[in-house]
Formats: C-alpha cells, sequence, structure tokens
C-alpha cells in the first residue's frame, strides 16, 4: 500500500504538472517552445538524501543487532533513534536549503 501511493503521489504530482506545462510550451503562442526547468543543485540534494538515507538504514542495521529489533527497546534507546532519526531530517531540510539559497556551493 505505501508503495502504491508514494508511487502515485510521485507520478501524479510531478508528472502531471510537467506535462501540463510542456503542452501548453509545445502548443501556446508564446514564442518559446521549449519547457526549461533548471536543476538548481539537483546533484547535491540527491547526494545530501543518499547520506542521510544510509546514515538511517546504519541506525536501523545497528538496532537489529544490538537491541533485537527495528522497533521495541527500553525507553531510552528509543528516544535516541528517534532524535538521531528527526536529526538527520531537520539536517537534510537546512543543508539542502543553503545549498538551494547558495550559502553552501551545490552545482553539481
Amino acid at each position: 500500500n505505501v508503495t502504491g501511493s508514494n508511487s502515485v503521489n510521485v507520478f501524479l504530482g510531478l508528472g502531471l504538472p510537467w506535462l501540463i506545462g510542456s503542452l501548453y510550451h509545445a502548443y501556446a503562442q508564446t514564442g518559446q517552445g521549449t519547457y526549461d526547468v533548471p536543476a538548481l543543485g539537483l546533484g547535491y540534494s540527491i547526494l545530501l538524501f543518499t547520506i542521510c538515507a544510509v546514515l538511517a538504514l546504519s541506525l536501523l542495521m545497528a538496532r537489529r543487532r544490538y537491541v533485537g529489533g527495528e522497533l521495541g527497546g527500553s525507553l531510552a534507546v528509543a528516544r535516541l533513534s528517534s532524535a538521531v532519526l528527526t536529526s538527520l531530517w531537520l539536517l537534510y531540510i537546512l543543508l539542502a536549503s543553503l545549498g538551494l539559497l547558495g550559502v553552501i556551493p551545490a552545482d553539481f
């Protein structure tokens, strides 16, 4: 269910507006004829996401090995894991935003 829901969100949420924009620029009398969207640090964002995802999966693997499962364990370990995952999320948002704003060089 989750995979299907995410697929629909991605394909409709990204694909449908892109299709509408492409059709508009192809058939409208704007004189442009193309629908160009600048990447604006896409490589940086993908690299940053990959690093955060690897760290999150590493945390889950460590929990499986030392706690006995991805869920459960003592309250202290659960809170620590929650804090680490939330920090990774906030760090991704912060670094991606700083890269998009040009504070951090993210031109690859």
